[in-house]
C-alpha cells in the first residue's frame, strides 16, 4: 500500500490532514480503547504510519494511550464539544450573518419566540460601523405584531396558535406606522406568507425600516427570523437588495437547523 505518511514530506501530502481526522472519528466512534493492530486494519493503514500519527496526536492531547490501546484525549473531546456547541441554535446563525452584514451593512438581527409565543426576543444582533444606523440591544423582548421578524414569526406560527394570538392579542401604537387592527394584521401576515418576506416601516419605532425572512427547522417549524433594520429612507431604496441578501443567509441557517425543502415554501 501507498505510505505517503512514511515520506520526509508526509505531512504535506493532502491525504494527511485528512488520515488525522478518520482516526480521531475511528476512536470516537469505538467508545473504548482500540489496539493498534485493530485500529490499522479498521482504517486500511501500514502501522508503522498509523503508529508515528498517534505518537504526534497523544503528544498533543487529541489521543491517549496507555499499554498499547488508544482513546480520544482531552483536546479531542474539547474539540468535540466546541462543534456542537457552534450548531446549537442561535450559535449556528452567527456565521451566516455576518456575512450578512458585510454585505448590506446595516444592522443585521436574529429574533425567536419568548417564553409565551406573543413576543419576539432579538436573540443575536450584528451593528454596522455606519454612523448612521439601527442600533438595539441582545435580549430585548417587543410584541410580535410590531416588527417585520415578529410577523414572520407569526405568519409561519401553527394555525391554533395563530388564531388564539390574533384572538387575544392588544394591539398598541408603538410608532405611526404600528398596526392598528387584527384584520389589518391578519392581511398582513397572509402577504408575509405569499412572498416569504416581511417589511415593516416605522412598524416598532419611527424612522426605521425592517425586513425579514424565516428560519425553518428540520420539522418544517420556523423557530427565528432574520431580519436587515436600517433607517426608513436607506432601506425602502434597497428593499430589492436586501431580500435577495437575505433570502440566501435566512437559507443558509434553515440548512444548518437541517431543513430540505424548498426555501422559502411559498
Amino acid at each position: 500500500m501507498d505510505d505517503d505518511t512514511s515520506r520526509p514530506d508526509g505531512d504535506s501530502n493532502p491525504r494527511s490532514p485528512l488520515r488525522t481526522v478518520q482516526v480521531l472519528h475511528e476512536l470516537a466512534v469505538a467508545g473504548q480503547g482500540v489496539p493498534l493492530a485493530v485500529l490499522a486494519v479498521r482504517l486500511a493503514l501500514p502501522k508503522t504510519s498509523l503508529f508515528r500519527l498517534l505518537r504526534a496526536l497523544e503528544q498533543g492531547g487529541y489521543v491517549t494511550s496507555v499499554n498499547g490501546v488508544h482513546q480520544v484525549g482531552p483536546q479531542a473531546i474539547k474539540l468535540g464539544v466546541a462543534l456542537v456547541q457552534n450548531r446549537e441554535f442561535p450559535n449556528c446563525a452567527r456565521p451566516a450573518m455576518e456575512t450578512l452584514a458585510g454585505q448590506c451593512n446595516e444592522t443585521v438581527i436574529l429574533g425567536t419566540f419568548d417564553d409565551s409565543r406573543t413576543q419576539i426576543v432579538y436573540a443575536d444582533v450584528i451593528e454596522p460601523s455606519n454612523p448612521l444606523r439601527f442600533s438595539i440591544k441582545s435580549g430585548l423582548t417587543k410584541p410580535l405584531y410590531s416588527s417585520a421578524t415578529g410577523q414572520t414569526l407569526l405568519a409561519w406560527m401553527p394555525p391554533e396558535q395563530r388564531a388564539r394570538y390574533l384572538q387575544t392579542v392588544k394591539l398598541q401604537r408603538l410608532a405611526c406606522g404600528t398596526v392598528r387592527s387584527v384584520a389589518a394584521l391578519k392581511r398582513r401576515l397572509k402577504d408575509v406568507r405569499a412572498t416569504g418576506v416581511a417589511v415593516s416601516v416605522d412598524g416598532m419605532f419611527d424612522g426605521v425600516y425592517s425586513i425579514a425572512m424565516p428560519v425553518f427547522d428540520a420539522a418544517g417549524q420556523v423557530p427565528a427570523g432574520l431580519s436587515i433594520s436600517a433607517p426608513s429612507t436607506r432601506g425602502e431604496k434597497n428593499e430589492e437588495r436586501f431580500a435577495a441578501l437575505l433570502k440566501k443567509a435566512g437559507e443558509e441557517v434553515s440548512r444548518v437547523l437541517g431543513f430540505t425543502g424548498t426555501y422559502p415554501p411559498l
